[in-house]
């Protein structure tokens, strides 16, 4: 065999090697791709590859920034690694940032002839670049980066070099995608973790044989277990007295996409009604259903007292209107007939006391918000509190009569006169006198007192009523308050509220004594303000 034979021979077995060494090289590569997820823990081993296959000094990954225009050396394995890594770049500066700027490939074999080279890196990491091979990491989108490898030990640097540090750069794109999608996963995975856990509502997660898969802490709470106890329980099984209706609502949708229901819960609080929304998820690659409870207790009383409140001020409204109506049709028969048989002074004074009854309950009413919002408006005059009390018992003594109660009233001679709003503080005397008579039984008996204290006067009501437990004290001046021995007298809930926030609007107090089954006192002092 002639000698050019054999070194034909000899140049294709080496170029069969080479390739074969190229293929294994990517193949190792891309077995890379599977071994983790973390970003950097990732290229690291890919550069490490890289270097010991090139045999290069330093290789290092610049990706650039989504929010600025430069680039960052993500990764650097070999000499002056780690004074390179986390080194910026404006984009387009260096053969590095020309590369990932321009998405093209490149073989730098003298570094100072060309223009494109800056040795600013070198100056402050004391290293001598000398050969470059580049390569772009490119996406669908564009150039995300480039890789560097500085300095091969080949005699020899080619373009078929450049074609394999295209092929890992191509790794590297896939990598990095990779890895992305699985950070905005872990992310999303995250998220839901805090929302799930620090959600003010219960949230459970369940199978659709309501076995608990997982719950928050509110959820747990609700129920008064810990969770370890719950899961893998039966939630239909924790309802008390609404576990059939629970089990007949799934039995009902086996394939339930999204439903809303209520239901009575039972908690360590007492029953809870609830809003649940539910809705079938992907948990764990297995279909679930994600049972979120809005807790509308307290709503559902609202609307319940709402109702209770539009039934009672109709009725109040009702009954003063009916009396001015009726008195009015009689004024007007005996106006027109002629007919002297009717007391006509009478049924004034009847349509008289019900116009003062209804203009009291509607003033009560819209003084009420502005006196919460701190809005209202006193128009203070001086009077005597004599007086006060007299138009007071002047409206109630009525009721009081036509019950047969017995009426004890003490006002000391010679006290001094408060500036107050007249027409308001009437309006509490007289809130609290009926309220009195309203709750007391026929025959039985209520005072009023007046009294001087220091700087203040005291205005007094007592009867000998069904009293007023010690646990409910505090309530009766919210709201709405319908204590359970008052049920059956009708109220709106809103005289004692009025009578607070009127007193105290006025800078004085209102305080109740109370014994269950012995009667109550009502007091309220206003300071004494000089004219």
């Amino acid at each position: 065999m002639s000698v050019d034979k054999r070194t034909d021979n000899r140049g294709r077995i080496e170029h069969l090697e080479m390739r074969v060494r190229e293929l294994a090289f990517l193949h190792e590569t891309s077995q890379l791709l599977t071994a983790t997820l973390d970003l950097d823990s990732l290229l690291r081993s890919l550069m490490t590859q890289v270097r010991d296959f090139f045999q290069v000094e330093a290789v290092s990954v610049a990706l650039i920034d989504e929010d600025e225009e430069q680039l960052t050396f993500r990764v650097a394995v070999g000499e002056a690694s780690e004074a390179v890594t986390g080194l910026k770049l404006p984009l387009g500066k260096g053969i590095a940032g020309w590369v990932a700027q321009r998405g093209e490939s490149i073989l730098v074999r003298d570094v100072y002839s060309d223009p494109r080279f800056f040795s600013g890196v070198d100056e402050r990491t004391a290293f001598r670049t000398q050969t470059v091979l580049a390569a772009p990491i490119k996406t669908e989108q564009g150039p995300i980066g480039a890789i560097e490898a500085l300095n091969p030990a080949a005699d020899v640097v080619d373009e078929r070099h450049l074609q394999v540090l295209d092929r890992v750069a191509e790794q590297a794109a896939l990598a990095i995608h990779n890895a992305g999608l699985y950070q905005r996963a872990r992310r999303a995975e995250q998220r839901y973790e805090q929302l799930f856990h620090g959600s003010p509502v219960p949230v459970l997660v369940m199978d659709f044989d309501t076995r608990i898969i997982d719950l928050n802490e509110k959820a747990a709470d609700l129920i008064g277990r810990p969770p370890e106890e719950l899961i893998g329980t039966c939630w239909c099984d924790w309802l008390g007295d609404a576990q059939e209706a629970c089990e007949a609502f799934f039995g009902d949708t086996p394939e339930i996409g999204k439903a809303t229901t209520q239901m009575m819960i039972p908690s360590q609080d007492g029953p809870r009604t609830l809003r649940v929304h539910m809705t079938a998820i992907n948990y764990g690659g297995e279909r679930a259903i994600q049972w979120i409870g809005h807790d509308i207790t307290e709503l559902t009383e609202l609307e319940r007292m709402r109702d209770d409140l539009m039934h009672m001020i109709v009725h109040d409204l009702q009954n003063p209107l009916s009396n001015i109506v009726g008195s009015l049709q009689l004024m007007d028969h005996a106006l027109s007939q002629g007919d002297d048989a009717i007391p006509m002074m009478d049924v004034l004074r009847v349509a008289m006391r019900s116009s003062t009854r209804l203009q009291r309950l509607i003033n009560s009413l819209l003084d009420l918000r502005q006196l919460e919002e701190g809005k209202a408006d006193l128009d203070r005059v001086i009077v005597r509190p004599g007086d006060l009390a007299q138009e007071a018992l002047d409206v109630v003594r009525p009721v009081i009569h036509k019950k047969g109660q017995d009426l004890t009233v003490n006002i000391p001679p010679n006290l001094p006169p408060v500036a107050v709003d007249q027409d308001m503080i009437i309006r509490v005397l007289t809130n609290l006198l009926d309220n009195a008579a309203k709750f007391t039984r026929t025959g039985g008996a209520i005072g009023l007192y007046i009294e001087q204290r220091e700087e203040s006067l005291a205005f007094t009501v007592s009867d000998n009523g069904p009293g007023i437990a010690s646990d409910a004290l505090d309530r009766v001046f919210e709201r709405f308050t319908r204590l359970e021995n008052t049920r059956k007298t009708k109220g709106t809930g809103l005289g004692l509220p009025f009578c607070k926030l009127a007193v105290e609007a006025h800078g004085g107090k209102i305080s109740v004594d109370s014994t269950p089954g012995e009667g109550s006192e009502f007091t309220i002092t206003l300071p004494l303000e000089g004219e």
